[in-house]
């Protein structure tokens, strides 16, 4: 079991690992958010679509970019993190999104609350994401899907 400070420093990094995923989403650097998950990782919606290994979630984000321009804007909070080892932990976030198509300035409306559920790791020293599902909470009627996520057997995406 990691001491306290074992616990801290892997709350440091994972906050940051969240906070870099929103970033790079958020200002058109969709390419880079696959180097975030561990190898095998996933994305995916509870009880649906996930995209799995990093081939496929970078395959995910470069459809969202074809799309074209986009502003958005992912404010992730209220991590509640459980470290289970030097290497190993997991953590439910909350995300309030704003997102439009084109550029900025919209109108100030959150499309989404939702909670992530994760799962990190630490591979060479680096806190990674192995998992990432999220579970809707609140949606508004506007609200459109513009990440495509692979499939699993019998589910809707």
């Amino acid at each position: 079991m990691p001491d306290q400070q074992q616990e801290l420093l892997a709350r440091v990094a994972i906050e940051s690992l969240i906070a870099e995923f929103a970033w790079l989403i958020d200002h058109n650097q969709t390419d880079k958010v696959a180097d975030l998950f561990i190898e095998d990782g996933w994305y995916g919606r509870a009880g649906g679509a996930r995209s799995v290994g990093r081939e496929a979630i970078a395959k995910s984000y470069a459809g969202r970019a074809a799309r074209g321009e986009r502003t958005a804007r992912h404010i992730f909070t209220n991590l509640r993190l459980t470290v289970h080892s030097a290497d190993a932990a997991e953590g439910v976030c909350i995300l309030l999104l704003f997102a439009a198509d084109g550029p900025p300035p919209h109108p100030a409306e959150p499309m989404l609350v939702q909670d992530y559920h994760d799962t990190y790791r630490r591979v060479d020293g680096r806190w990674l994401f192995a998992s990432r599902e999220t579970t809707q909470l609140f949606v508004h009627p506007s609200f459109e899907r513009v990440l495509t996520l692979g499939k699993l057997e019998g589910a809707k995406a």
